[in-house]
């Protein structure tokens, strides 16, 4: 049997890094297994779905690697969903309840000034088959509740261990509203039966829905899936980002310069006994995950600890590593000398582009060393330069000036960059041409 995983966001909003990470534990998980990951659309609620926030989240999955073996959207599915309907009505498993919300909120208010917990009481089921037809000739319209077993429900979590909830203190879920449209547990439960799904990760927040779901699996007579809770990102202070996480959607990582790998080793880590990983192909970072080193505490979800991680990732990448990077900035004509120069000194692969901008500006950016930096140009060596080329520069300049130190390098680099830090010069002249330097000197044209 193929193991199979799946990953259901919801097109009403962006992929944020909170479910980019059940994402990522799905696809890491299931392809360690060898098995396929099913990627789901759950777009059932016609009013917030949005396409151009679907084809948002396939793009951003896309960036990040993540690649699925099927893709289907749960609106174009209600037929199936119907018929699963009526399977559970004859089945006696689910049952028509007719209270409005102001009157079940009312109940609820009553058992909590009672010390009983707001558990539905299922006044409902009482109601004879001529009263549930009385109450629709009068233009009454039911919502459908799933009947629990009277049992424990209980199942060995992924990340958690043993899960147990007694259906005594649970409430008989809403599956079908008054308009007849479907709340997310039948089409979630149906879909992972006809799909096959066999392994379920998701977030702390499914937990109670696990419970129901295990129940609607075994009324209708489907194999239970392995399931795993995974608690939510937090910010640095252990607080929950909440609608903060949009502002860390996928997409504004990918426009800030995130790489992807970047936050594929931190959404992997993070959360985990294992240290950080700082792998550069996916096959090496999906063999090093594995699922039980997976806490149950709230992971913190660290912006310096990313940017740091950024960095590290980014300068680890040789030349050959990046030249489709390059090619896909449009830019062709790079060559392995100026990733040399830039590659120890930035923090995002887009700021290479800054330093062609750099490199290939003629402005002066120093006018007041005026006289220092005519010195320098009257010792410039005949282009092409190598790496040993700026110390044979500098020792000329030191000569004729009597200037070292950082007297002596500090108007250089600002005449050559128009910055006063930045990467070894010495990797710089290699880049450029005599008369270019001049140029940026003040000396020609």
């Amino acid at each position: 049997m193929i193991s199979k995983a799946r990953f259901a966001p919801s097109p009403t909003g962006l992929l944020h890094v909170g479910n980019a990470r059940s994402a990522v534990l799905n696809w890491a998980y299931i392809n360690n297994k060898g098995g396929e990951f099913i990627l789901r659309i759950d777009d059932t609620d016609k009013q917030r779905s949005k396409t151009e926030f679907e084809y948002q989240i396939k793009e951003d999955l896309k960036w990040l690697g993540i690649t699925w073996h099927k893709t289907f959207n749960q609106s174009g599915r209600q037929n199936i969903y119907v018929k699963k309907i009526q399977e559970l009505k004859n089945l006696n498993k689910i049952y028509p309840c007719f209270e409005s919300p102001e009157e079940l909120s009312l109940k609820k208010k009553s058992q909590l000034l009672s010390g009983k917990p707001p558990i539905y009481d299922r006044s409902s089921l009482k109601l004879t088959k001529k009263d549930i037809g009385d109450l629709i000739k009068v233009g009454k319209k039911p919502h459908w509740r799933f009947k629990l077993e009277d049992k424990k429900i209980e199942w060995h979590d992924l990340v958690k261990g043993k899960v147990s909830f007694d259906s005594k203190n649970l409430s008989d879920p809403v599956l079908i509203r008054e308009d007849g449209s479907l709340l997310y547990h039948l089409p979630s439960v149906i879909d992972d039966i006809e799909e096959s799904i066999t392994d379920i990760i998701r977030g702390d927040d499914h937990i109670t829905n696990t419970a129901f779901h295990i129940q609607i699996f075994e009324a209708l007579k489907s194999d239970i899936p392995k399931f795993g809770h995974h608690p939510f990102l937090t910010d640095e202070f252990g607080k929950s980002f909440g609608k903060r996480l949009n502002s860390l959607s996928i997409a504004s990582m990918r426009k800030k310069g995130y790489e992807n790998m970047t936050l594929l080793n931190y959404l992997l880590s993070i959360g985990t006994s294992s240290n950080l990983t700082k792998e550069k192909d996916l096959k090496s970072l999906i063999t090093k995950f594995n699922i039980e080193n997976l806490s149950s505490s709230s992971p913190k979800f660290l912006i310096n600890v990313l940017q740091s991680l950024n960095k590290e990732i980014v300068q680890s990448y040789s030349f050959g590593d990046v030249r489709q990077k390059f090619i896909d900035l449009n830019i062709k004509d790079v060559k392995e000398d100026f990733w040399n120069f830039i590659k120890n000194n930035i923090n995002f692969f887009s700021e290479c582009l800054e330093w062609l901008e750099i490199i290939k500006s003629t402005n002066i950016y120093d006018t007041e060393n005026s006289d220092f930096l005519k010195q320098a140009a009257e010792v410039l060596p005949d282009s092409p330069y190598d790496t040993q080329s700026w110390e044979e520069w500098t020792s000329l300049i030191k000569d004729k000036t009597g200037k070292k130190g950082k007297e002596l390098f500090k108007p250089l680099r600002i005449a050559l960059t128009g910055r006063e830090k930045g990467p070894e010069l010495k990797y710089l002249l290699p880049l450029l041409n005599r008369d270019y330097i001049l140029k940026k000197l003040g000396f020609i044209g």
